[in-house]
């Protein structure tokens, strides 16, 4: 089964099948353990906007809408890889001091803030209290 990321390509696309984009919001959600709410927050995206894309199975979705969401996807995915599912989704949702008293799940509306949640896990990775 290919990884969340893979769901959904990185090279650059004007649409994606709105059936892929739909299993890689439910994928995400999943794996991260929040709400739709929260994922919405998480990126600036209105919530009726998210909830469009995941229960649309027809057409096709721009996938500049989708690149915020990569972010999350990238997170998740790198906590998967260094804590347990539980450790992981607790820690994505608790305020971490190290990220300016922000959960990381919402510590990702740009790819500075994803390099810095990205460092916090690998500090946690080497053995350093994050």
């Amino acid at each position: 089964m290919a990884t969340v990321t893979e769901i959904v390509r990185s090279e650059p696309q004007a649409t994606l099948p709105a059936r892929e984009v739909s299993r890689f919001l439910e994928q995400l959600i999943e794996l991260s353990g929040v709400t739709e709410k929260t994922l919405a927050q998480a990126v600036a995206m209105s919530g009726s906007q998210l909830n469009r894309m995941l229960s649309k199975r027809t057409g096709s979705v721009k996938a500049q809408t989708i690149q915020p969401l990569r972010r999350i996807a990238v997170l998740v995915e790198e906590a998967g890889q260094t804590l347990t599912g539980a450790g992981a989704k607790a820690w994505l949702t608790t305020p971490n001091p190290y990220l300016d008293d922000v959960p990381p799940i919402q510590h990702l509306r740009s790819e500075k803030e994803l390099e810095k949640a990205l460092d916090v896990l690998a500090s946690i990775r080497h053995g350093f209290p994050a």
